[in-house]
């Protein structure tokens, strides 16, 4: 019966292979993340395997919540952004929602420009078109 990559890993006392080493590398193959920090508990945080699960799809980086809004806010200068709010970003759209209709038409006539000066911010890939909602 073969042992696979764990067949040098020895108990130092008993001279055995050492259980807990092949239970971690079988449970991070099976999971597709780094072993368990705790292995007699086998309880995790989700970071830990989400970054694993992300990574293997393809999909890393992002933008996070945060950097969006700061982003808009400094783009948008104080009075815009008052009035209005990044509410989320899928698919590369960002959808803002604005407080006034007024303020939604000055906007609209301003889109190519921020949308524009976003993508130099946030990176072209990450945002690739606006859209405003009155709320």
């Amino acid at each position: 019966m073969s042992q696979g990559p764990e067949k040098g890993r020895r108990n130092s006392e008993s001279g055995a292979p050492d259980a807990r080493a092949m239970r971690a590398e079988v449970l991070g193959q099976w999971v597709g993340a780094p072993r368990p920090l705790d292995l007699n508990r086998n309880v995790t945080e989700a970071s830990v395997h989400l970054e694993a699960i992300l990574e293997g799809i393809g999909v890393s980086g992002g933008l996070d919540e945060e950097r969006v809004k700061k982003a808009w806010a400094s783009l948008a200068g104080a009075v815009v952004a008052r009035q209005t709010e990044p509410v989320s970003l899928r698919k590369g759209c960002l959808t803002l929602r604005v407080l006034q209709p007024a303020m939604r038409y000055h906007l609209e006539q301003l889109k190519p420009g921020l949308l524009q000066r976003l993508q130099s911010e946030l990176g072209e890939a990450n945002v690739t078109s606006l859209r405003l909602t009155i709320g």
